[in-house]
């Protein structure tokens, strides 16, 4: 079973248990805990992000390219239509 407290509530508790066993192991998770390295995911999400960003910017300049060579209307929302990508994403990555 596991639960989420926070550093409060985790203070609280230590200074309620009589059982010096349990006192201890519950401090030795709580360093554990500490030192668990997140980086590493944090990496992976970023570089996650920056793919499909890329695809999407890549996705976009081939839509824009297409429109020219149609001689079509150049909006947000022709890229949009165009690319696949939605309007917000297009609003974001271009500026007409």
């Amino acid at each position: 079973m596991r639960l989420t407290l926070n550093k409060k509530e985790v203070e609280y508790i230590l200074k309620k248990i009589e059982n010096r066993e349990l006192e201890t192991k519950i401090k030795k998770q709580l360093e554990i805990e500490e030192q668990r390295d997140v980086s590493k995911k944090s990496k992976s999400a970023l570089k996650a992000t920056k793919i499909r960003s890329d695809r999407a910017k890549a996705k976009i300049q081939n839509a824009i390219n297409i429109l020219r060579m149609e001689n079509r209307k150049i909006s947000y929302y022709s890229i949009a239509q165009s690319s696949g990508v939605s309007y917000s994403t297009v609003k974001k990555y271009v500026t007409l």
